[in-house]
């Protein structure tokens, strides 16, 4: 068997056929694994791959695919970074996992395993995985050894909620066959009555969202929603929970996959639901509800739920799945449990698996450490830089900014061993050889400056701070002729720019210095021979542009 890795959208897009031909013919599929829902899903994330299983000579058609994410964490009491593989929907996936045809099932779970265990991760998180247990199972036996370790990874219970079982509803031909066999006669007889009362009493009525009416309903649903639940999880929290069901929500309608039915008293809204369809597997997905918690009877959700499963049955539909979570109203509607399963891979060493960064990670973990380097968590960031270098030896970024740190820390030689060998890497070497420049001066290497410096202007003729900073090292280096030749050019150069402006000041500045003072070189410049503070340093620190 042969895997391929997709990481691209137009290499997700080419798999389209392929996917759903491989979806349809799994009876565990379920829509949150289907191509249109992680094709709208994936664009908005990072760092993810789908492995794609085929037989080995090119060109044979695929056979099972399985979607991912990387995560990237950092050790608190450490510092080190780590990498989680996750599965591509967590975070808003109630199933996950791959899908295969049925015949490579076997085939599937020991090519995608063995995959992974040449991966570099600390967590592998099998988070809400769907299908039979055997699959689990089978993957448990395939990931465990002397380097990995697992366990049972289901989510705390919150009261009493049990989120490892998705409570689903077998769907019969008729809406009647379907109140007689699935619910209590108690409950199917409110809820006729109920259905009655809103079809007869024209103070009640239930819309559907439209394209001209998705966003009113969606928030009316979240402002629903946020009454009954902030007050428990948290504004902030909320919140976000809201932004990001939102998006996911709005990309399912836009694919023409969702439903927002809205039931109305007059004007008021008592409640809505937001349904995921899922017409290649015949499912109606509930997704999540508000309803006004002041409102008694006739009562929003059973009516919404009563509707919708109706209106299911009658356009075919063959299961109607409440998703995550056995909370007893569901249980009012026949449902009966699908479960999921979520177990937790770690490494033994408490490290990724090689010891280095995943691939995926390399740009996420410098562009942490920049931000820690500017914020002056200098000692987080070095072993932050460290880690990069360790995973990519030739990340220019990342050698520069321990270059700096070694300046910072008065490693004078050893940062300008670093610079030199930068500069001659990277597609714009004129960060390192200015720092260069500004290394050689705080050893008194001043003609070592004025070379760096001159490499500078080599390229960019006009760098004004290139031009300051020679003059500044031929005055230290006793050659003030030369020196004031660049100091008269350089204030005699016209520009808008402030920074240029700065520049000319200072050249004139120094110039008048020159020609008035009688001092010894060094001791004329001896307060402009050091770069300057670590803030201004900061402040100006381009990184040299790198392939990273």
């Amino acid at each position: 068997m042969r895997i391929d890795v997709i990481d691209t959208l137009p290499g997700f897009d080419a798999l389209r056929e392929s996917w759903d031909r491989v979806f349809m013919a799994d009876p565990h599929a379920q829509h949150f694994l289907s191509w249109v829902w992680l094709r709208a899903y994936l664009k908005r994330r990072g760092r993810w791959l789908v492995l794609a299983l085929r037989e080995k000579q090119e060109g044979s058609p695929y056979v099972a695919f399985f979607p991912l994410r990387v995560v990237t964490q950092r050790d608190k009491k450490t510092g080190r970074f780590f990498d989680e593989l996750i599965m591509a929907g967590n975070f808003a996936a109630d199933y996950t996992g791959f899908v295969t045809l049925p015949d490579y099932e076997n085939h599937a779970v020991a090519g995608f395993c063995s995959f992974i265990k040449e991966q570099r991760w600390t967590n592998l998180k099998l988070d809400y995985l769907s299908g039979p247990p055997s699959r689990r199972d089978a993957m448990i036996r395939a990931l465990q050894g002397p380097l990995v370790m697992f366990r049972d990874n289901t989510p705390k219970s919150r009261n009493n909620i049990n989120n490892s079982v998705c409570p689903v509803v077998a769907l019969p031909a008729t809406f009647d066959e379907y109140l007689e066999t699935s619910m209590s006669s108690q409950t199917r007889q409110k809820l006729r009555r109920f259905l009655r009362r809103i079809e007869n009493d024209d103070s009640y009525h239930i819309t559907l969202a439209t394209p001209e009416t998705i966003k009113r309903d969606l928030n009316i649903l979240f402002d629903l929603w946020r009454t009954r639940w902030a007050p428990i999880k948290g504004k902030e929290k909320t919140e976000t929970l809201i932004y990001a069901t939102r998006e996911m929500l709005m990309d399912s309608f836009a694919d023409g996959n969702l439903d927002v039915p809205v039931l109305w008293h007059g004007e008021q809204p008592l409640g809505a639901l937001a349904n995921i369809v899922d017409r290649q597997k015949g499912t109606i997905l509930f997704y999540i509800t508000g309803r006004d918690e002041t409102w008694t009877t006739p009562s929003p959700g059973l009516i919404l739920h009563g509707y919708c499963i109706r209106r299911a049955i009658e356009m075919g539909f063959k299961h109607y799945d409440f998703l995550r979570g056995n909370e007893p109203y569901k249980y009012m509607f026949g449902a009966e449990d699908r479960p999921v399963t979520c177990t937790l891979f770690r490494t033994r060493s408490g490290d990724n698996l090689q010891g280095k960064l995943h691939h995926f990670s390399v740009r996420f973990v410098y562009e942490q450490a920049l931000k820690m380097y500017k914020k002056g968590d200098k000692g987080q960031a070095e072993i932050a830089f460290r880690q990069v270098l360790d995973t990519a030896p030739n990340h220019g970024g990342a050698e520069f900014g321990l270059a700096n740190l070694s300046f910072e820390k008065g490693e004078f030689r050893e940062a300008e061993l670093s610079y030199l060998s930068i500069s001659r890497k990277v597609a714009d070497p004129i960060p390192a050889l200015m720092r260069l420049g500004e290394t050689r001066l705080a050893q008194r290497d001043y003609l070592g400056a004025v070379k760096a410096f001159q490499d500078v202007t080599k390229l960019a003729p006009f760098h004004h701070e290139a031009l300051y900073k020679s003059g500044i090292s031929l005055t230290a280096a006793g050659r003030r002729t030369e020196a004031a030749a660049i100091f008269e050019k350089l204030q005699n150069y016209h520009s808008d720019d402030m920074v240029n402006l700065q520049y000319a000041e200072k050249a004139k500045a120094a110039l008048a210095r020159i020609r008035t003072s009688a001092q010894p070189a060094e001791t004329l410049s001896g307060s402009m021979l050091i770069a300057g503070s670590e803030a201004e340093q900061n402040r100006r620190w381009t990184p040299p542009k790198v392939l990273h």
